[in-house]
């Protein structure tokens, strides 16, 4: 892997197949969509106002069928390619790390383009079923924040806030880490939380907006998590004192 990085026009050449890829993949997903467009247009009336009108909605159709369309791609997609992958560290000259790095770029792809649209919905629920999430009933997700989600499980009756972000990776030096997260039973995760590797929440927690659960940290059952607020120096230095006691 350092190798090839190290010859600049290998490394190029690799980048314009790995995009190949990526563009295929978004091709197929688009494949039913113009198969609508086009059927639509051209069994439509003769007539240049009704053609036009009867493609715009062919068009608006198909595009939310390009959602359904890419979930379904991209989720299978991701999960071929981390099929095996288990918690650990990795190095960059390994296969895992390279898988990785694809796996990356189609995941980049569909939390860029498609997830956004159908958030809160059983399509996105959909999605992380096939890349291989684990979670219980009643679960809803208001983010497109969960990365490496194969190696994430949800219990029952849980909720994750907009633009939290559920990791299970770490990349620190010339290391991929990665790691399981295990959320119990009736637990609340506000918004804009960052919850890292590792870590395991237990039934009926809530997880305050804009939280930080550092990696490997475990959260006992019926625990309340609060982010510290912006205070005054003497304030917050006066609540520190408070919690020491």
């Amino acid at each position: 892997m350092k190798l090839l990085m190290s010859n600049k026009t290998i490394f190029l050449l690799l980048n314009f197949i790995l995009y190949v890829f990526y563009g295929v993949l978004v091709g197929v997903c688009l494949i039913p969509s113009a198969l609508l467009v086009i059927s639509a247009y051209y069994h439509a009336p003769e007539l240049t106002i009704i053609k036009a009108c009867v493609a715009a909605i062919a068009l608006g159709i198909g595009i939310f069928l390009f959602f359904i369309t890419g979930l379904i791609v991209f989720g299978i997609t991701e999960r071929l390619l981390t099929l095996g992958f288990k918690p650990g560290k990795y190095s960059k000259d390994s296969p895992v790390f390279v898988r990785w790095i694809v796996y990356s770029g189609v995941h980049t792809i569909a939390l860029s383009l498609i997830l956004p649209f159908v958030l809160g919905s059983g399509f996105s629920q959909i999605y992380y079923k096939l890349i291989g999430c684990k979670f219980g009933k009643d679960v809803f997700i208001n983010s497109v924040g969960l990365h490496d989600a194969y190696l994430l499980e949800l219990g029952d009756n849980v909720v994750i806030g907009g633009k939290s972000d559920i990791t299970c990776h770490t990349f620190e030096g010339d290391s991929l880490t990665l790691g399981k997260v295990k959320i119990g039973n009736n637990v609340l995760i506000g918004a804009n939380c960052y919850i890292m590797p590792g870590v395991t929440i237990g039934d009926n927690c809530d997880i305050g907006a804009n939280s930080v659960i550092r990696k490997n940290k475990e959260i006992k059952g019926n625990s309340i998590i609060m982010p510290i607020p912006g205070l005054p120096a003497k304030q917050a230095a006066k609540l520190l004192n408070i919690t020491k006691r």
